[in-house]
């Protein structure tokens, strides 16, 4: 069985997170294995809010928070700002994606979406962009998403 993860971009946390969405009924339903990726500087930007913070919480306590180590996070974020190949200054979110393996995020952010689906930045799988619960929906039932088998350990 295989985690299917979700990025949520910070521009978007409390559209998605703090109040009753097609995310949050998916993230806290029965079915799958969803997980919402966060880790390092974009956990705290989503930290910022305090009703994103309190989902936060029960998406931890509910198993449903997947992190990602945080040296890697910093040593891909380096080699992306050295790369010089985003257009958006989301490093710490691509570098998110890169190192969990999550290929599907939520955002408004018209240049991280450019970049997340860069094949020279992100690929194999490549990224996939949520922004409308009806057309893109599918985009959290395949289980490419994350590419890590739920039964390793991580």
């Amino acid at each position: 069985m295989f985690d299917v993860c979700l990025i949520v971009d910070a521009n978007v946390g409390p559209t998605y997170l703090a109040q009753p969405s097609a995310v949050i009924a998916w993230l806290l339903g029965e079915r799958g294995n969803p997980k919402l990726v966060a880790a390092g500087k974009l956990l705290e930007e989503l930290a910022l809010n305090a009703s994103v913070r309190r989902r936060l919480v029960t998406l931890e306590q509910a198993g449903r928070l997947r992190s990602a180590d945080g040296e890697k996070l910093r040593m891909e974020e380096r080699r992306l700002r050295a790369d010089g190949r985003c257009t958006s200054n989301d490093h710490h979110v691509l570098a998110l994606a890169i190192v969990s393996g999550a290929r599907t995020i939520a955002t408004n952010d018209n240049a991280l979406a450019t970049d997340f689906k860069n094949k020279r930045i992100i690929d194999q799988p490549r990224g996939s962009i949520y922004r409308n619960p009806e057309k893109h929906g599918r985009l959290l039932r395949h289980t490419t998403s994350c590419g890590v088998d739920a039964r390793r350990p991580r």
